[in-house]
């Protein structure tokens, strides 16, 4: 969150797309209500579990990002099982944010 401003919402995923863990801004609501925050974290998960498919042929997938109109979200491993899994204003530059993290992943 403090990486940019314009995060309004990251949750760690399992691989059946439940919430291991998550932080939200605190002066920005939320577009979707408890139930669809679900939905759309199962499937986030389950675009990712697709994008495997083919890995065997062109490699593991980094990273994925989606525009909606009202947010942008990032979707990227952060182990084997797990998922990050990052909602922002639309008005993010999302492909520096995810520069930085996956130089803060990396290195670590």
């Amino acid at each position: 969150m403090t990486l940019d401003p314009l995060i309004r919402f990251v949750a760690i995923l399992n691989q059946n797309g439940d919430r291991v863990a998550e932080s939200s801004h605190k002066n920005i609501s939320s577009l979707l209500n408890p139930e669809e925050v679900k939905m759309s974290q199962y499937y986030a998960s389950r675009r990712w579990e697709a994008r495997g498919n083919l890995s065997h042929r062109i490699g593991d997938a980094k990273y994925s990002t989606t525009a909606y109109e009202k947010v942008k979200q990032i979707t990227m491993p952060v182990s084997k099982t797990e998922l990050l899994l990052i909602s922002t204003e639309p008005s993010a530059n999302q492909f520096q944010l995810i520069e930085q993290i996956l130089k803060l992943t990396e290195s670590n």
